[in-house]
């Protein structure tokens, strides 16, 4: 289970990497490596194709998402919160 001090590392580093990257997708398979990393290569935290990022039982702690402006941003999620084991859906496809 990750500690909060992994999970914030871990969306700080989503957060700084891709708005320093410039990305104008989101990029599961890329995001999945920022954070895999940001945790020293220990696959805690799984990211889904909407932006969602769950521990190792599946509830979400953390969501990605880009602003209207282009800026990426991470949010912290209520764990406790009804609901938090579903994946953020993905944005459709243009």
């Amino acid at each position: 289970m990750p500690s909060d001090v992994e999970i914030e590392r871990a969306l700080a580093t989503v957060t700084a990497t891709l708005n320093d990257q410039k990305l104008e997708r989101f990029d599961t398979a890329r995001v999945q490596e920022i954070v895999t990393g940001s945790l020293g290569g220990q696959p805690k935290l799984t990211v889904d194709d909407g932006g969602g990022l769950h521990d190792e039982s599946g509830v979400r702690v953390g969501a990605i998402r880009r602003t209207p402006s282009g800026e990426w941003i991470t949010d912290r999620q209520n764990v406790t919160a009804e609901h938090s084991d579903a994946a953020i859906p993905a944005a459709p496809s243009e």
